[in-house]
């Protein structure tokens, strides 16, 4: 672990490959954060659970596949324990399903790799500073506002970006589908199942709701 300001959060960065841990904790030592890296989510989770309240990090890094308990497991184990942590996944296997994935069991972001290392430190201060935010009006020292929600458009952008670098030519018709099916599914779930009132809420009819589904399916 290494510690340089003790105004600034923990970070815990959790992946495989020795390269970008080393990346991380070096970069983010310098930016001023108390860094601690792990090369196994199972090594990270029996810790975290072991660890004291205080003692526990104010910000996770994860890699999505890894041996053993991948990012997702993870994430939904943290959250379990902690669910204001904010936990922000990695991986290098981007696309839109799992980044939609990512965002349902309440990933705070989603850092495609390759990354620019200005970047993941710019998006892990965000984090930080929103997690002291919600820290500091869990305790009334700040007024009830609501939560800023991390942008879906950017997790989009980030997929576009490395769809069409891998000349993916059917990312349009790819991403029209996907988003219809995330709609739908969440409207169907707030509703209950009921198809016409999942329809009014999309500002369709039921038999369009109807016909998109099986479309779908």
């Amino acid at each position: 672990m290494n510690s340089n300001n003790t105004d600034k959060s923990d970070i815990w960065v959790i992946d495989d490959d020795q390269s970008i841990r080393w990346v991380l904790e070096r970069s983010l030592s310098n930016a001023g954060f108390k860094v601690s890296v792990f090369e196994t989510a199972s090594s990270a989770l029996t810790q975290f659970k072991r660890a004291q309240e205080s003692d526990r990090p104010r910000l996770i890094l994860t890699d999505f596949r890894m041996p053993g308990i991948n990012g997702f497991e993870l994430l939904k184990q943290i959250k379990n324990l902690d669910p204001a942590l904010p936990v922000i996944i990695m991986t290098a296997y981007s696309d839109l399903d799992t980044t939609v994935q990512a965002y349902q069991e309440g990933a705070f972001e989603y850092l495609a790799k390759p990354f620019d290392i200005d970047e993941a430190i710019a998006l892990v201060t965000k984090a930080c500073e929103q997690a002291k935010t919600n820290s500091a009006k869990q305790s009334g020292n700040v007024s009830d506002a609501p939560p800023v929600p991390s942008d879906w458009r950017e997790a989009l952008q980030q997929w576009a970006e490395i769809a069409l670098a891998n000349g993916d030519n059917a990312i349009l018709k790819t991403a029209i589908r996907d988003f219809e099916k995330t709609l739908i599914e969440c409207a169907l779930e707030a509703t209950n199942g009921r198809k016409q009132e999942a329809a009014k809420l999309l500002g369709w009819g039921r038999n369009t709701l109807t016909r998109k589904i099986r479309s779908l399916n």
